[in-house]
């Protein structure tokens, strides 16, 4: 099992704090991360499984307070309506067990609760295991050898341990999150619009988006597909970036595109899993994997950083902008790895350069990708 970086703090804070919220997508090892720090540290837990009528039904403040057990796990607590009630329950002292909520979408509760949480180091996000926490598995030189699968596959806990179903696994877990999750809690009724709208969004994965455009395609009103987009952005199957601009000319200055969080759920919704020397699309796999590999690690470590991309009317482009407390970093992919070849070389963009001297640039390729993909300023 790879060890997750997050595995150290959340065994200390489950042992100073009453309550934790972990969040991250579905089938990523949220709940064997727990049952593992539990095992080690002989802490009895129950489960209750919100996704689960019968079980959410069971569930009260009386239940939480009879309970004998150290910890209760309420699992895919974002089906829960009330689940704001049980967190202040556990703040005013209530309930004599600690509570972890995990939650594969964004929970209803207050924005200004989990920003307290996240002050108080009680929010975690889990994703599927990163290109970082790999290679320390697996070691450097592997986990690089592996790169062109994990392009292709993505990282999903499941799929690393069966590639040969990896596209069925894939196929399931994306009529779950689209029918099974968003349908249950009633926000989207209309699937096969959903499933085209994400066909198009990962055909032009980096690309600015325009909502008039995939409304048309998918037989939906702007507004609709805008509210589609942030769904899945809840559901941590999507990143939104915003473009980065200082109002110059050119410059693109309302603008998103959209990145996914794992390359395998892009690749399944365009049904190619085909070799890289087959395909025509190596920029956007190499893209969208720097990308979210960058977020992931951002999320993961609580970094403070606004993340963008850069773009002009006439087509040039920055993939990715995180700004910090130290400053600016862009970068721009270049899929030049492991033997690939580019007729000329990446560069990038002078018209950025002339805007914005003070900003740090790189070219992401063999050489500075691990650097990109666990730097913590």
């Amino acid at each position: 099992m790879i060890e997750r970086v997050q595995k150290t703090l959340l065994k200390q804070k489950l042992e100073t704090s009453k309550l934790l919220l972990i969040r991250g997508p579905k089938r990523t090892g949220k709940q064997s991360l727990l049952e593992s720090i539990f095992e080690e540290a002989n802490t009895t837990f129950r489960t209750i499984d919100c996704s689960m009528k019968n079980e959410r039904e069971e569930l009260s403040k009386t239940f939480l307070m009879e309970r004998e057990e150290q910890v209760v796990v309420l699992r895919e607590a974002q089906h829960l309506e009330d689940l704001g009630d049980f967190i202040e329950g556990v703040f005013g002292g209530a309930f004599h067990c600690k509570l972890v909520v995990c939650c594969s979408y964004k929970p209803i509760i207050d924005d200004e609760l989990i920003e307290a949480l996240e002050i108080e180091g009680m929010l975690f996000t889990i994703f599927a295991p990163s290109f970082s926490e790999s290679a320390q598995h697996f070691g450097l030189i592997t986990e690089s050898e592996l790169m062109e699968q994990r392009l292709i596959y993505g990282n999903y806990p499941a799929v690393l341990n069966d590639l040969e179903q990896a596209e069925q696994i894939l196929r399931e877990l994306i009529d779950e999150i689209v029918s099974a999750q968003l349908g249950a809690n009633d926000r989207v009724n209309k699937e096969d619009k959903l499933k085209r709208m994400l066909q198009l969004l990962a055909f032009n994965v980096g690309l600015p988006i325009s909502y008039n455009d995939l409304g048309e395609r998918c037989g939906l009103d702007n507004e609709t597909v805008e509210r589609y987009i942030q769904l899945f952005e809840d559901a941590f199957v999507l990143i939104k970036l915003p473009s980065f601009n200082n109002g110059n000319r050119y410059e693109l200055k309302k603008a998103h595109c959209v990145y996914f969080q794992d390359n395998g759920i892009r690749n399944v919704l365009i049904s190619n899993f085909n070799p890289t020397f087959l395909r025509d699309d190596m920029n956007e796999l190499w893209r969208n994997y720097m990308v979210s590999e960058r977020v992931k690690w951002i999320r993961m470590n609580n970094l403070k950083k606004s993340i963008y991309f850069w773009r002009t009317h006439t087509e040039q482009q920055l993939d990715f902008i995180e700004v910090g407390a130290n400053g600016a970093m862009a970068y721009k992919s270049d899929p030049k790895m492991i033997g690939w070849e580019r007729s000329k070389k990446v560069k990038i963009p002078l018209l950025f350069k002339r805007y914005y001297p003070e900003i740090k640039t790189s070219v992401l390729n063999k050489k500075t990708y691990w650097n990109f993909l666990t730097r913590k300023q």
